[in-house]
C-alpha cells in the first residue's frame, strides 16, 4: 500500500478521548494488520508549549480552550502539510462528556476548528476526511412527523449541525447506534458518507471477509463487535424459556425484532414474535408520557411470565424515565426481573438522582460510548474501541479503493 493510503487518527480532545484513538489505533495494527499504514497524532495543550516557541509554520498541533471557555485550534502550516498530506484524517471525538466541564457545543466547535485548520492547506490535502464519534450529538431535536401534524414544530439542530459538518469539508460520518434514522437520510441528501454501527447486531450480520479476517482470528474478534449478543447467550442459557425482550416504544420495535430472530434461530417466526412485548409511548408535553401494551403485543397485561427476565433495549438512557415507567408496569404484573441495555449514557449531573433510581428495574447495562459520570450507577460493557475500529477499517478500505 503506497503512502498516500495512510490512515491517520487524531484524537480532537484529551482525556478519555485520546485513549479512545489509541486503543482504535492498536485494534487496527494488531487485529486488522494495517501495522504502519495507521498512524496517530496527538495534539497538545497550550501549557505543554515550551515558553517562547514562535507562532510560525513549524507550530505543533494545540487544542485547547481560552478562558472563557471558547475552543482553540492552532497548528503550524506546513507542519500539519508534512503530516497529513495524502493521508486519510480519522478525527476522533467524544461529542457527549458528562463528566468533564465542556458541553456539546465545545465538543462540535472542535471539531470544525480541526476542519478548518485542514480547509487552510487547499483541496486535494488529504485522501478523506473523516469524523469517528461513538455517540453522535443533536439527534433528537428533529421534525418529528407524528407532532407536525398536531402543528408542533422542532428547530431542526440535527440537519443543521449534519449540514456544517459537510460545508466544513466533512467527507465521512461514523457513529454507533445513532438515535434518529433521519441522520442517514440527512447525510445521503447532502452527500456525507455514512456509517451507523448497530452494536445490537448478530454474527450473521458481519461478514469477516468484509475486515479481512480468516480462521480462528476472525471469530474472536467478530464475537467482540456483538456484545449484546453475547449477553444474551448467557442470559438464555441461565433463564433458558424464560427470556424475554421488550420494545419500550415504536422506534425500538424493529431493533428488538431483529434482535430477537437472530438471537434465536432454532425459533418460528411466531415463536419469534412471542418473546416480545411491545410497548407505546406517547408525549403530550415535556413532562407527561403515556406507556401501554400496543394492542398486537402477545406479551401483555394477562400473561406476565413469573419467573420471566425482561430485557429492556433502547438506544439511550437519560433519566431513566421511560425504563423505570416499563420496568414498573412489568414488576406490578409480576414479573421476577428487568433488566435495561442501552447503548449510550447520556445522563447529565442534574439528572443523577432520577437515574440511579432502580426500585424497579434490576439492572442497566451500557456501552461506552460516553465517557460516564462517575456516579452514574451501571455497568459498562467496553465496546466501542473494537466497533469503531471495524467500520474505520471498512471506511478506509472503501475509500483507498475508490482513489
Amino acid at each position: 500500500m503506497a503512502a498516500k493510503g495512510k490512515l491517520l487518527l487524531i484524537p480532537v480532545s484529551g482525556d478519555e478521548t485520546a485513549a479512545l484513538a489509541k486503543d482504535i489505533t492498536r485494534i487496527l495494527r494488531q487485529d486488522y494488520g494495517m501495522e504502519d499504514q495507521v498512524e496517530l497524532l496527538k495534539s497538545k495543550r497550550r501549557r505543554d508549549i515550551p515558553s517562547g516557541t514562535t507562532k510560525d509554520h513549524t507550530h505543533d498541533l494545540v487544542i485547547d480552550v481560552f478562558a472563557d471557555k471558547e475552543v482553540q485550534v492552532d497548528v503550524g502550516r506546513n507542519d500539519l502539510m508534512d503530516i497529513i498530506r495524502g493521508k486519510h484524517i480519522a478525527l476522533v471525538e467524544h461529542l457527549l462528556t458528562p463528566n468533564r466541564d465542556a458541553s456539546v457545543n465545545d465538543h462540535i466547535m472542535a471539531v470544525r476548528g480541526m476542519l478548518d485548520v485542514l480547509s487552510e492547506l487547499g483541496e486535494g490535502n488529504t485522501l478523506g476526511r473523516t469524523l469517528v464519534a461513538p455517540y453522535l450529538s443533536y439527534v433528537r431535536s428533529h421534525s418529528v412527523e407524528k407532532y407536525r401534524k398536531r402543528g408542533f414544530h422542532q428547530f431542526d439542530s440535527l440537519r443543521r449541525t449534519l449540514q456544517d459538518y459537510q460545508r466544513d469539508g466533512l467527507d465521512t460520518l461514523l457513529v454507533i447506534d445513532p438515535h434518529s434514522s433521519k441522520a442517514e437520510e440527512i447525510a445521503q441528501q447532502l452527500g456525507l458518507d455514512y456509517h451507523a454501527i448497530n452494536p445490537f447486531q448478530s454474527g450473521r450480520a458481519i461478514n469477516p471477509a468484509k475486515l479481512g479476517l480468516r480462521g480462528p482470528k476472525a471469530e474472536e474478534i467478530t464475537n467482540r463487535l456483538r456484545p449484546f449478543q453475547q449477553r444474551y447467550e448467557t442470559l438464555k442459557r441461565q433463564n433458558g424459556s424464560h427470556l424475554y425482550v421488550v420494545s419500550v416504544d415504536s422506534g425500538t420495535e424493529k431493533r428488538a425484532e431483529n434482535f430477537v430472530d437472530r438471537a434465536n434461530p432454532e425459533l418460528s417466526i411466531l415463536e419469534v414474535y412471542a418473546q416480545i412485548a411491545y410497548f407505546d409511548k406517547d408525549r403530550f408535553s415535556y413532562d407527561q408520557a403515556t406507556t401501554v401494551f400496543k394492542p398486537f403485543s402477545l406479551i401483555n397485561e394477562s400473561n406476565i411470565d413469573p419467573e420471566g427476565t425482561y430485557v429492556l433495549i433502547d438506544d439511550m438512557f437519560a433519566s431513566g424515565t421511560t425504563v423505570n415507567k416499563v420496568a414498573k408496569c412489568l414488576k406490578g404484573l409480576g414479573a421476577k426481573r428487568v433488566e435495561a441495555w442501552t447503548s449510550h449514557a447520556v445522563t447529565m449531573p442534574q439528572q443523577l438522582k432520577e437515574a440511579n433510581d432502580h426500585s424497579y428495574v434490576d439492572h442497566i447495562v451500557c456501552l461506552d460510548t460516553v465517557p460516564p459520570h462517575p456516579e452514574l450507577k451501571m455497568e459498562y460493557i467496553k465496546a466501542s474501541a473494537d466497533l469503531l475500529a471495524a467500520e474505520l477499517y471498512k471506511a478506509h478500505q472503501r475509500l483507498i479503493a475508490q482513489r
